[in-house]
């Protein structure tokens, strides 16, 4: 039992850090357009929406390769 509890545990965790992630970009998005509206250099500024939308991208295959391992965990999360 404190196995499937592990798992929904970080499940947990890894919805939370992706939805604080999510918010990130929407950010930085907002950053980049006002730095383009002020006509400043924003090459830095879209770096590091790559990377946050490189790392949104590693949380979800996290999330899914946790979902797809032990279909029997599964089961009893439910």
């Amino acid at each position: 039992m404190s196995k499937t509890l592990n798992r929904c545990e970080v499940l947990a965790r890894i919805d939370r850090d992706i939805a604080e992630g999510e918010r990130h970009v929407v950010e930085q998005i907002a950053l980049i357009k006002w730095m383009r509206e002020e006509c400043l250099d924003t090459t830095l500024a879209q770096n590091l929406l790559c990377n946050l939308e490189q790392i949104l991208g590693y949380w979800h295959a996290h999330r899914q390769l946790l979902l797809e391992a032990n279909p029997q965990d599964r089961a009893q999360d439910l």
